[in-house]
């Protein structure tokens, strides 16, 4: 039983899209990049099927494709060197599985349960392409997977709970151990800042990692790096002196612009974040400028002025800045035909009502009282 579990092989899957859309009330999702790989515990990934979509985006759907991209696998749209009729990647995707049928059926494809919906409607979309039945191809969720290895091989492991498999088995692919892991990925993302992190085939990777690190001490399958575990560097002989060698070797290059088709979305005036970004800001020759021909902020207290507590050189520059002000005002007054405003009342003192100043108190008659003949 073990000797045949270790060589029993799976095939995963995993999609990433531009934009999904509605059609016949079903969620379609269009793609951007998919892989297929044959993974078995004594071999790890054994053979992978990658392709990146370059296909035109339809009307309408352009802006959203570039914000998906942007914010996770970093495909350009309509990427040069990709491929552009579905009809041809279903014969690449059939001959790639030809050889793994059992009994004329293509075997069961695993995802995880968040991409099934995903890898649904790209084996829909390939197989329309090329007008074949998509009911040949199963794909089924990956947890369940796990969940079915977990119940014969958590047996011999003591430091796992069989009642939480199920727990477990959705919990353990959202850890992301080897999420950051390099040297894997396809050749379009080894060049992309993020790439290990989004890239099919380096999650197909992460996904056997997983599953290796979980199931091949039960099956006494030794863990060689590179098939069973990522490639790590000891961290042994990682001290001072290589951290600083590798500090005195960091270059400084020149980033390229973004452009439109890759790194940017543009705005609704059609202008990207970064040509705005070029434009707004400031040269170190420009700053160097404005701060040599700034001039020192003068700042006026006109409660000297009022109070009468000033200099007499405050005084003029006092007097100097109130002409001015006043100026300024009546200038303003007849542009605009304005009548001046009123001065503040300041003999009274603060609290006294506009009523106590114009109206005087007057006592109440005197009435009869009693006793009033």
């Amino acid at each position: 039983m073990c000797l045949f579990l270790t060589e029993l092989k799976f095939c995963f899957v995993h999609v990433n899209w531009f934009f999904s859309m509605i059609v016949n009330n079903t969620l379609e999702y269009f793609p951007a990049e998919y892989t297929f790989g044959v993974f078995s515990l004594k071999n790890g990934i054994e053979d992978v099927h990658h392709t990146i979509v370059s296909a035109k985006i339809p009307l309408g759907y352009r802006r959203e494709a570039l914000e998906i991209s942007q914010n996770s696998h970093k495909i350009p749209i309509e990427y040069e060197g990709g491929e552009t009729d579905f009809a041809v990647m279903y014969g690449k995707l059939a001959n790639f599985l030809e050889s793994r049928k059992i009994v004329d059926q293509y075997p069961y494809l695993y995802t995880r349960k968040a991409f099934i919906r995903e890898a649904q409607s790209l084996i829909a979309r390939l197989c329309n392409a090329a007008q074949q039945d998509k009911e040949q191809f199963k794909i089924y969720e990956l947890e369940s997977l796990f969940v079915h290895l977990a119940n014969e091989l958590f047996k011999k492991r003591k430091d796992r709970n069989m009642d939480l498999i199920p727990v477990y088995a959705h919990k353990i692919f959202e850890n992301y151990t080897y999420r950051f892991d390099k040297g894997f990925e396809c050749h379009f993302h080894k060049y992309v800042d993020g790439g290990p992190e989004y890239c099919s085939k380096s999650v197909l990777q992460q996904w056997a990692w997983t599953l290796c690190d979980e199931f091949c001490t039960p099956l006494n399958v030794e863990m060689q790096p590179g098939i069973h575990q990522p490639n790590r560097f000891d961290r042994n002989y990682f001290d001072e002196r290589s951290l600083m060698s590798m500090m005195n070797k960091l270059q400084v290059r020149n980033v390229p612009q973004a452009t439109p088709e890759t790194d940017g979305v543009l705005s609704i005036t059609g202008v990207s974040e970064q040509h705005r970004w070029n434009r707004s800001s400031r040269t170190y020759q420009e700053e160097m400028r404005r701060r040599n021909e700034s001039k020192p902020i003068q700042v006026i207290d006109y409660s000297q002025f009022q109070d009468g507590t000033n200099t007499s050189n405050d005084k003029s520059s006092i007097t100097k800045a109130g002409q001015s002000t006043k100026t300024l005002i009546e200038e303003r007054t007849e542009y605009l035909n304005e009548k001046p405003l009123r001065p503040p009342n300041i003999d009274r003192g603060r609290g006294v009502s506009n009523r106590s100043r114009t109206f005087q108190s007057r006592k109440a008659p005197l009435g009869k009282g009693q006793g009033h003949t």
